[in-house]
């Protein structure tokens, strides 16, 4: 017989499922702002990485420490294919209209975006629960990368998967926020 070391779970306190994903054309949308779904897919990862610095004394504890720089990494995976949304996530790298897409030559400089998740999830009361990520000034990492699969492939479908890294400001603002409510 198991023996469980918290006798109760929070279900408000635990995120079942994956999120819609949702690019803004400028740096900084608020949550309410205006947003284009990417359509389906999944939400592969989500890392945030602060960059910690020590300045040490060498005959004592240190005596600074802090975070230099912060970003976070969002890494997708579409399966619906449309050359505006993926134009729109890629800050100018593409250019695209829903059924086509032109790679290359668009832009010597990548213009920020805001990606912004959400998940709404059914809690034990039988009330709902929305979970909301923004992310600010978010920057492509690479290119999307797609394998296609075989007609007898037991799933098909292609999947064309992104990065992006959101970014400070050159005035170290906000990376992201996560709204619970």
């Amino acid at each position: 017989m198991p023996i469980y070391q918290n006798s109760t779970v929070t279900d408000a306190k635990i995120e079942v499922g994956n999120y819609a994903i949702y690019v803004a054309a400028t740096a900084g949308t608020t949550a309410g702002g205006t947003w284009v779904n990417m359509g389906a897919g999944m939400v592969s990862s989500v890392n945030w990485q602060p960059e910690v610095f020590t300045s040490q004394a060498g005959n004592a504890v240190d005596p600074i420490q802090g975070i230099a720089r912060e970003t976070a990494t969002i890494d997708m995976e579409l399966i619906e294919y449309d050359g505006s949304s993926f134009s729109l996530l890629t800050g100018g790298a593409m250019a695209g209209s829903s059924g086509s897409v032109t790679v290359g030559g668009q832009t010597t400089a990548l213009v920020a975006r805001g990606i912004k998740l959400i998940n709404v999830r059914k809690l034990a009361t039988g009330s709902t629960q929305t979970t909301t990520f923004v992310f600010d000034n978010c920057f492509l990492n690479s290119g999307w990368a797609m394998a296609p699969k075989s007609d007898n492939d037991t799933d098909p479908v292609n999947v064309y998967t992104f990065s992006v890294t959101a970014k400070q400001y050159a005035t170290a603002g906000t990376i992201f926020t996560k709204t619970v409510g």
